[in-house]
This record gives structure tokens, C-alpha cells and sequence, in this order.
């Protein structure tokens, strides 16, 4: 009788918070499910602080206009909301000026710092804060965006992702935040926030399109990256709208594809996922239990095909994973509320034309698709760079780059199917007895070839039960 183990080792994955170049930025959080005081480490309120750092560079005459959908957490160490405040009132009282969008359901009126609130800001004497809070109607205020011009430098900042500015963004979910220095790219969310600022949200049919499909190249980009805007001119499948642009990059990817969606619920996303799997393209993705465990949640329908063995043509498949509950690894997702609240996808990150595409949006139609929901934006990154680091996020929050091998028979054959995420040599070894410990492992089948990607070798099936394991050669 044979059994299975996947390999234990991790591999090739990156152990930075951060990852930078001279135009660029990623920061994702470690969380740690606790908001105790005593409990903070340096790496959970990592995206809390790169938007305050921009927030205490602004002097004199420069503008920022920051934009979140949830905005809460009153203490300096474990907060959001009251350091936030704290230094916008710190900026104004330097002469920048600050504008701030929110969406209905945020509390203007609340000091989440002693004596500071967004209204008390917004009525100050003098250099006021800006202040516009979306109206309760069909769609939501969606965005978590910073722009920050410098007017010193000639430079502006765009901080966008799923980080919402709060305590609980930061120490109970996954998050992940780009920084980007590109000065059309910032005019093209300083359009955006103007007009919220305007009150044009979501569904006003006077809100501008013209920022929508914005194009930029940071320095070490060999391509254009593009940004979205919903809503869309055109909610069809195939017009003009973020999805349509998420399925012809899916269709395009030659490699791998790597994602963290908090909700998946289109269909055509699916169904290109699949196509990709069939002609050989390595699939590996991660949504969280709370969204697709039980029918009638968001995600269930997506997930549940993405996991059917029938949806393929070949034996490569979407390999779907679970989340770490913490940044320590203490156990899986346990069905904690939106423990994955990023929202992106990597395509080839290690191949000739990589690209992320990452933003505010779930992966919904009322984010991707309509035309009168959402405020929503969704970046297209042509950089290696970036996506290595979402790479390194994808390996910190789950097993996605841990070596695999499966089990399979067929009639009296019987083989193993081996994942490798390197371009090193592995090694399939088996123990008889899971009990003895790591000292057990000293059987070896075989030297696996180099090469990253999914391999089958042949198994004699013996007598004894064997359990295998494929790790980096020691």
C-alpha cells in the first residue's frame, strides 16, 4: 500500500516586509490576530506606516488626497484611524493641503485621537482638511489610495492596495500596498479623487471616465502599466471594464500564475484559470474559508469549480491553498472573517513578462465589471520586481512554495505527480514509519530533474505501506 506526503522544506521564498527600487514599493503585513499592545511586532503595521511616512513628508504647499472605505483603531501602536489623524492635523498645521474620501458608513465625527476627528479637521481655522463622505446608495466608496505631490521634488507618490486604514486591516488579515512614483499615474488618482471630492461617486452618471484606463512606466519598466477605474464605460463581457483586461492577461500567461483573491465570484475568470491549466501553466491560489467553504457564500460556486477535477483536460489543476491564520504559522484558516483581504494575481513573476494586477477590487462583477457601482481602481504592473514581492507574499501567507507530490493509480500503475518551485536539485525520498521523525527520511527513490514546475515519475507499488516527501537535496 502506498501513501503520499507533501514535501515540508520552503523554498525560494523571500522573508522581507518590503521590497523597493528607486520608483517602487511593496509592503505587505504579518498578521498576528491579536490587537494587544504587548503583542506588536515591526512587520504588522508595516502598510500603516509607509502611509504615515508619507503623510510627515509633506511640507508647505504640497497636496495629499487620501481615500478609505474603513477607517478605524485609536491607539499610536496598534491603531490606524488615530495616527492617521494625527498626522494629517500635524500636515495642515505645516501649511500642505490634505483632502480626504470616505466611504458612508465611516464615522466622520469620531475622535479616534484625542480631540481630532475628520470633521473637527474639516472645520478647522485656516488650512481645513478637505473632507467628502459618499452617499448611501447602490454602490460603496471602495478605494484604500494615498497621493501624495511634492512639490519640491517635481515628484508624486500613489500608495494603493487592499490595506483599509485601520487596526484590525493590519493585525487580522493579509494586506498588501504598492507605492509607486509616476506623475501621470498620480494625476490619474488625484482625477479620481477630485471627483469624489465633487461628490460624483459610483453610480452618478456626471462622474468622469477620463482618468480610466491611464497608462504609466515607472523607470525600470520594459513595458506600459495601465490602471483601472469603476465604474466602467462598458459592462460587458468583452468591453471596456477591468475583467476584460484580468482574462486577456490570464489567457496570456505562458508559466505561472499566483493569486490572493478576499472574494471570486466571475465566472469567465474561472473558466480562462482553467484554459491556462490545460495548456501547461502552473496555477496556485489561495481565497479565504470565510468567503467560499459553505453554498451561499461569495466565492463557493468559483471554488467549488475551480477544485473539479472534470473542468480540466490534463492532470495539471488549479492547486488551491489554505491561508496561515497568522504570520507565525500557529495553524491554517480556520474561517476567520476575510483573513485574506488582498485582492491580486502574478502572472510569469519569474518569466520573460510578468505581471500583477492588484488594487482595491474584489474580484466581483460590482468591482470589475458594471458600470454604475463601485469606486474601485485596479493596477496593471509589467515589473519583475513587484511581482517577486507578491511572490514572497504568496509564500508568506500560505504553502505555495513548498515542493509537492501526489499519489495517482490507474489500473495496476502507479506514479507520483511532483510539484518543484526552484530550479534546484530535489530529491524523493520515502519512510515507512511517520513516527520515527525526520530521522525516518533516509530512504531515497530518486534525484528528481531540474526544473521548476509539475513531473511524474513511476512507482512500483511494494508491500509496505510508504509515505514520500520531496525536499531540496541536503
Amino acid at each position: 500500500m502506498l501513501g503520499m506526503l507533501g514535501g515540508a522544506a520552503l523554498v525560494g521564498a523571500a522573508r522581507a516586509d518590503t521590497y523597493a527600487g528607486a520608483t517602487w514599493a511593496v509592503h505587505f503585513n504579518r498578521p498576528d490576530q491579536t490587537t494587544s499592545a504587548a503583542s506588536i511586532g515591526p512587520d504588522e503595521f508595516v502598510l500603516r506606516d509607509a502611509v504615515l511616512a508619507r503623510i510627515d513628508a509633506l511640507a508647505s504647499g504640497d497636496w495629499a488626497g487620501l481615500a478609505t472605505f474603513t477607517f478605524s483603531g485609536n491607539t499610536a501602536a496598534g491603531g490606524a484611524a488615530g495616527p492617521v489623524l494625527a498626522a494629517v492635523s500635524n500636515a495642515l498645521a505645516r501649511g500642505a493641503k490634505v483632502a480626504f474620501v470616505v466611504d458612508n458608513g465611516v464615522d466622520v465625527s469620531s475622535n479616534y485621537w484625542p480631540g481630532v476627528s475628520l470633521s473637527s479637521l474639516s472645520a478647522r481655522p485656516g488650512n481645513a482638511l478637505e473632507l467628502s463622505r459618499a452617499p448611501a446608495d447602490s454602490g460603496i466608496m471602495h478605494h484604500k489610495v494615498g497621493v501624495f505631490w511634492y512639490r519640491g521634488a517635481g515628484q508624486a507618490w500613489v500608495l494603493s492596495g487592499s490595506w483599509n486604514f485601520t487596526g484590525g486591516a493590519s493585525s487580522q488579515q493579509w494586506n498588501v500596498l504598492t507605492e509607486l512614483q509616476d506623475n501621470g499615474l498620480a494625476a490619474a488618482y488625484s482625477n479620481e479623487l477630485r471627483e469624489l471630492l465633487s461628490g460624483r461617486f459610483h453610480s452618478n452618471a456626471a462622474k468622469s471616465h477620463a482618468h480610466d484606463g491611464t497608462r504609466f512606466q515607472l523607470e525600470d519598466m520594459d513595458r506600459e502599466g495601465w490602471v483601472r477605474f469603476a465604474p466602467y464605460p462598458d459592462g460587458k463581457y468583452g468591453g471596456s471594464n477591468a475583467l476584460t483586461d484580468v482574462l486577456a492577461a490570464i489567457d496570456g500567461a505562458q508559466e505561472e500564475i499566483f493569486f490572493g483573491l478576499n472574494k471570486l465570484t466571475r465566472q469567465g475568470v474561472v473558466d480562462a484559470l482553467v484554459r491556462a491549466c490545460d495548456r501547461g501553466v502552473e496555477v496556485h491560489g489561495s481565497i479565504p474559508k470565510s468567503d467560499r467553504a459553505l453554498p451561499g457564500q461569495d466565492s463557493y460556486a468559483m471554488y467549488q469549480a475551480l477544485i473539479q477535477p472534470t473542468n480540466y483536460a490534463t492532470r495539471n489543476r488549479v492547486r488551491m491553498y489554505e491561508a496561515y491564520y497568522d504570520a507565525a504559522r500557529t495553524r491554517y484558516d480556520n474561517n476567520n472573517r476575510d483573513l485574506i483581504h488582498a485582492k491580486y494575481m502574478v502572472i510569469d513573476p519569474r518569466g520573460a513578462n510578468p505581471l500583477v494586477i492588484q488594487g482595491s477590487a474584489n474580484w466581483t462583477a460590482g468591482a470589475l465589471v458594471l458600470t454604475s457601482s463601485n469606486d474601485e481602481n485596479v493596477q496593471f504592473l509589467p515589473h519583475a520586481g513587484i511581482a517577486e514581492a507578491f511572490r514572497a507574499q504568496f509564500a508568506a501567507m500560505t504553502d505555495g512554495l513548498k515542493p509537492w507530490c501526489a499519489l495517482r493509480t490507474a489500473g495496476a500503475s502507479a506514479w507520483l505527480d511532483y510539484w518543484l518551485p526552484e530550479t534546484e536539485p530535489f530529491e524523493l525520498v520515502f519512510t515507512t514509519n511517520l513516527l520515527a521523525g525526520a530521522a525516518a527520511w533516509t530512504n531515497r527513490v530518486q534525484e528528481l530533474p531540474e526544473g521548476r514546475g509539475t513531473n511524474a515519475v513511476p512507482l512500483a507499488i511494494g508491500e509496505d505501506r510508504r509515505f514520500f516527501r520531496v525536499r531540496a537535496v541536503p
